[in-house]
This record gives structure tokens, sequence and C-alpha cells, in this order.
């Protein structure tokens, strides 16, 4: 049940190659991209620069080297550095811990970057509360018949996070995604897509699309909260994309990567508003824009048959 994953952070696109800030001419701004995950070792650290709008973006060429990089972890009470966790670059742009540290539920992580700039330095920070660990409790049924009446229903052990109820994202990630596989919706959507490239080959990129199938964000309230705080959640059907085996990661997110996801999903799309009206994406990074993110997460192996009366 441990064999967490943050694939479902492929479905959040990226504003990182182009500059979405209003202004006349380009300004380059940091990014930096790092995810830490209750119950996980710490993980690399991504640090590069925005492009210009119309130039073919390319983090090989916009990553950042020789910074210096380090993750800290907060006293719960003074919010000093209780332990410091260094990392050294791997490849240009990428940082990855020099020390293992598992990373530990409901607490206060600091992320602090240090850029040659010159005679000084550009600073970079930012800081996430990691959500409390959960796991699966009830309702995992190794095999389901797809569309049968015997619905999935996963039960989720009571998680927290300071302030607000939880919040989820679930991912389905089919472990076979291939054309034979496609439950009859995606099969249909699939068959009706021109995706055919110059040299008559049918490109796989929608397959590899239906492989990671997302919720997007659902509150804690949507769900059938039971009487020792636990969740019930109603797996739909619409959210398998393939026969076979399958895995559902069940996600609980910080506030940094609820606000990114649900500001981005207006920024690209979402809103009838005009571009002048619509914010900005909230990224909470000081000295640069991208996502410092905690979670939480568990994951469901499941094997769906296909159902004779299709």
């Amino acid at each position: 049940m441990k064999n967490t994953s943050i694939l479902f952070l492929l479905i959040l696109g990226t504003f990182f190659g182009c500059d979405i800030y209003p202004q006349d001419e380009y300004e380059e701004f940091y990014v930096v991209e790092s995810y830490i995950v209750a119950g996980r070792n710490l993980q690399q650290v991504r640090l590069s620069t925005t492009g210009e709008a119309f130039e073919f973006y390319s983090f090989e060429n916009t990553a950042v080297s020789n910074a210096s990089v380090s993750i800290n972890l907060l006293n719960t009470n003074s919010n000093r550095v209780e332990q410091s966790f260094p990392f050294q670059m791997d490849t240009p742009g990428i940082y990855i811990p020099t020390i293992d540290h598992e990373v530990l539920p409901e607490r206060t992580y600091q992320l602090l970057v240090s850029v040659p700039n010159g005679a000084s330095f550009d600073e970079i920070s930012a800081t996430a509360i990691v959500p409390g660990s959960f796991d699966v409790i009830g309702g995992v049924q190794d095999t389901l018949v797809y569309q049968s009446t015997e619905q999935l229903e996963v039960t989720l052990s009571e998680s927290s996070y300071p302030g607000r109820q939880n919040v989820y994202v679930f991912n389905t990630l089919a472990l076979n995604p291939i054309p034979e596989n496609l439950t009859p919706l995606y099969a249909d959507f699939y068959d009706n897509e021109e995706e055919i490239d110059s040299n008559g080959v049918r490109n796989n990129d929608l397959l590899l699309e239906f492989s990671n199938t997302s919720s997007g964000l659902l509150n804690a309230g949507n769900f059938t909260i039971n009487n020792d705080g636990s969740i019930t959640i109603r797996y739909p059907w619409l959210a398998v994309a393939f026969f076979e085996e399958n895995r559902i990661v069940a996600t609980t997110v910080d506030d940094n990567i609820y606000d990114y996801i649900r500001s981005g999903s207006v920024q690209f799309g979402g809103s009838t508003l005009s571009p002048g009206e619509i914010q900005n994406v909230i990224t909470h990074i000081e000295g640069g824009i991208g996502l410092f993110g905690a979670m939480a997460s568990d994951t469901i192996p499941t094997f769906f048959k296909r159902n004779p009366l299709f």
C-alpha cells in the first residue's frame, strides 16, 4: 500500500516555458520544482529559468548550475531550523540530497536556494506543510468487473491539514496502456481522433494521456465521513481508461499544490474571464516561481476485468 506515486503531477501542465506575467518586455524568472512526500525520502530539486514565450523551451537550455540548495525541517513551536539537509548538483539544474531523510507528516519544511549573480547572490525560498499520513483501510478489492453493479469503494484513514479540510486528488495509473485494453468510452474517443503522423504511424500521445486519469481537486466534504474520521469514496467508472492491472493513487495535498492547481486551471482555460482579469498562477515561491509542494499518498492495486455484456 505504501508504494506512493506523484505521477498525478503530470496533469498539471506547466507554465515554466513562457512568461505569463503581463509586462511590456520579457523578464526572466527562476523556476523551482520540488515535491516532498510524507514517509518518503527527500527528492530532487529542479532549478531553471523561464524562457521567452515564442521560443522553443528546453529544460537543459534553461537549467541553473552552481546553486546552493538545502531543505530545512522547521521546529514546530519556533519555526527555527531544527535540521538542515544539503543538496548537491547531480546534472545541470538537478539537485539531489546528500543524506537520506524520511519526510515527517504534519511538519513544516523550508526550501532555500542561493544562486551566484556577479558579486552577490539571488535568493529563492519557500515553505510547505506536509499533510498527515493516511492508509487505505477498507473497501479494496483485488479484481472488479468493469461496469458491474459491484462498485469500487475505498475507505481512507483519517488525515489532517491545519486550518482546512483535506483536499484529495485521485489518479488511475494503467500498467499496460495499449489500445486493446482501452475501456469502451476511451476506445471510442481514441478511434475517432486523428492521431496519425506524416509516416502514417498512429501517435501514442493519447494513450499516454489516458494512462494517467485524474479526478482533479476534491474536498473531503464531497465524500462520506465516517464516525472514526475516515472517509469512504465511491470510485467512478469514468476514471477507468484501461482494463487489466491498474494502480489507484489517493493523494492529499498541501496549500502550495492546491493553490497551484486551482489557479492554473483558471489560467489555462477553466474560466470565462478575459485574460486581463485572470490572476497569475499562485506559486508561493519567494524570489522566483514554480512549485515546492507537499503531499501524503497511498496506492491501491486493482485488476479490472472485461464485462461479458459489452
